[in-house]
């Protein structure tokens, strides 16, 4: 049970999220940003006059003096609509993806764009140079080695009854890899205090930003990621025996659903290595980090939905396999 008591603009970039703090042990973040926009105007004759606008810009159509505006070398603004235009690229409608082969800001895909294509890149770290882990032909240069970074005796409380999808509603711990290259897999193994494992959620995020959810109200049906789902999973989670996080485990929506009360996970059940399920909240799986930059400051946090049970995080181990 739970106790809690557009602005809109025109973007025309892709977003992109800040890097986590290098701070250390940290509770919750946030960042804000503000973006503008500005409209030049080109008059054909050597002059070009530019000046902020906060609303829509409307493109003028040729004239004797082949006036023109533009908002810079970007897509046109009909960018999705399936016809190419302006100084678009591609433009295959509904189909623009990131991952395919017009992307999302109507560029045809190419190997150094920073971006994977599904199906054809291995990796892309924006760049054609070799020797760092993605090749000129955007493949792994090899198989890749693990680097760990273990945090232990942390004695971190989980904020009780505040997770509301949020980082900032949960406790955080940053992980810095200081290994360049590209990431080919991640794993975690965390060891947390509590008295009943369906309240948590647990988050990854990498130095790009990217989010996976690895355990999100275990045995709960949740209608969003806020915190108000509720789940009736009530067996333990000991700091003693941590879980393990990796692609190929056993799905952990199912923590604990063969043991109750007073018995806990791993412990108990004998089940120690889990596969993330997101639930309701963002990502899959380790494979959304695989192709990205792996050195820099990684972050893990731990949320707790419901009141009364008051838990703690005692260990993190992050193991990124970089090529």
């Amino acid at each position: 049970m739970h106790v809690r008591s557009f602005v809109a603009f025109l973007s025309l970039l892709p977003a992109c999220g800040g890097d986590p703090a290098d701070t250390g042990l940290t509770v919750g973040m946030s960042t804000s940003g503000a973006t503008s926009a500005s409209t030049s105007t080109s008059t054909g004759e050597g002059t070009t006059a530019s000046e902020p606008t906060t609303g829509d810009t409307t493109a003028v159509g040729p004239t004797s003096e082949a006036t023109s505006t533009s908002t810079g070398p970007v897509p046109s603004d009909m960018c999705g609509n399936g016809i190419v235009e302006g100084e678009e690229e591609c433009d295959l409608g509904a189909a623009n993806a990131d991952d395919a082969a017009c992307t999302a800001g109507c560029e045809l895909a190419a190997c150094g764009d920073g971006l994977v294509r599904d199906d054809v890149e291995q990796c892309d770290d924006g760049n054609l140079a070799p020797g760092d882990g993605c090749d000129p032909a955007c493949q792994f240069e090899s198989q890749g080695e693990d680097t760990e970074v273990v945090l232990e005796d942390l004695a971190l409380t989980i904020p009780s009854d505040l997770y509301d999808g949020s980082q900032s509603s949960m406790v955080c711990v940053d992980l810095a890899i200081a290994k360049v290259g590209v990431v080919h897999d991640v794993r975690m193994k965390i060891g947390a205090d509590h008295p009943h494992v369906g309240d948590l959620v647990f988050k990854l995020w990498s130095p790009k930003g990217t989010v996976l959810t690895l355990l999100s109200l275990p045995g709960g049906a949740e209608a969003a990621d806020d915190g108000m789902s509720d789940s009736t999973e009530n067996s333990d989670i000991d700091p003693v025996w941590p879980v393990a996080f990796r692609d190929g485990g056993t799905d952990a929506e199912l923590m604990g659903h063969t043991i109750g009360i007073d018995q806990a996970v791993c412990r108990d059940d004998g089940v120690c290595e889990y596969a993330p399920s997101p639930g309701a909240g963002p990502g899959e799986d380790f494979g959304d980090f695989v192709g990205e930059p792996s050195g820099g400051t990684w972050r893990f946090c731990a949320g707790d939905s419901a009141f009364a049970d008051k838990g703690t995080l005692e260990s993190v181990t992050l193991t990124v396999v970089v090529g």
